[in-house]
């Protein structure tokens, strides 16, 4: 049984562009009092001009320590709204949303499950400890020297020889963090965005994508993607 809604989280700015301050909120009920999931979100926005609320449910946005940023992410004259909430997962995802707000209606700009759709990858153990991960939509792609890992790991995958015992393929998972920061120094953010690339299993990590994404004309396009190793 839900509990009462409550108010997750609140943050002022000028979302819709007339340069009076609008006060923007979160609210949830709680599922499971004995936890912190929240569930049922509801985005709401005071307009600060004539103090009007419109309110919108936020499907896909449930789950651990829902926060809100308001920031510049299409131009410097109007604010964003980019929603961002764990999903308690051990994958570590992230469900993540960056909205705009015009005439009492909400535009999606990004989304998880859009950007993790717009590449393919693949992952596959290469002879001599090695990995590959490869950006197919990029046609970008990366090797990772896998000696780090250990003797005792190395040695499950691999013949004394250094060649593969069998085939092995892993995965990119979608993302796990993503972060408003602006690297030309503009005024205007850019999306920065985490995601794990894991082997066998899903604590078997290989390392992590950070692509950052800039708005151009109607959408976000990659500005280039590094593979850090951990």
């Amino acid at each position: 049984m839900y509990r009462e809604r409550k108010l997750i989280d609140q943050q002022i700015g000028d979302v819709t562009g007339d340069g009076f301050p609008d006060v923007v909120s979160l609210t949830g009920a709680n599922p499971f009092p004995d936890t912190p999931l929240v569930d049922q979100v509801v985005l709401t926005i005071k307009d600060g001009k004539d103090h009007q609320e419109v309110s919108f449910a936020l499907p896909g946005s449930s789950g651990y320590n829902p926060t809100l940023y308001l920031g510049h992410f299409t131009s410097q004259n109007v604010n964003e709204i980019l929603i961002r909430t764990d999903s308690g997962g051990s994958g570590g995802i992230t469900y993540d949303f960056l909205y705009s707000y015009d005439q009492q209606n909400l535009r999606l700009l990004f989304d998880n499950e859009s950007f993790t759709n717009a590449f393919t990858y693949t992952v596959k153990y290469l002879d001599y400890y090695q990995a590959e991960i490869r950006n197919e939509t990029l046609n970008k792609t990366y090797i990772v020297n896998l000696l780090y890992k250990g003797k005792e790991y190395l040695s499950e995958i691999y013949n004394t020889d250094g060649k593969l015992i069998e085939p092995i393929s892993g995965y990119v998972n979608a993302p796990g963090g993503v972060y408003p920061i602006d690297y030309q120094r503009d005024g205007i953010n850019e999306l920065l965005v985490y995601q794990r690339v894991v082997g066998r299993y899903n604590a078997d990590g290989l390392g992590v994508l950070s692509t950052p994404l800039q708005w151009r004309s109607d959408g976000f396009v990659p500005m280039y993607q590094t593979l850090c190793i951990y």
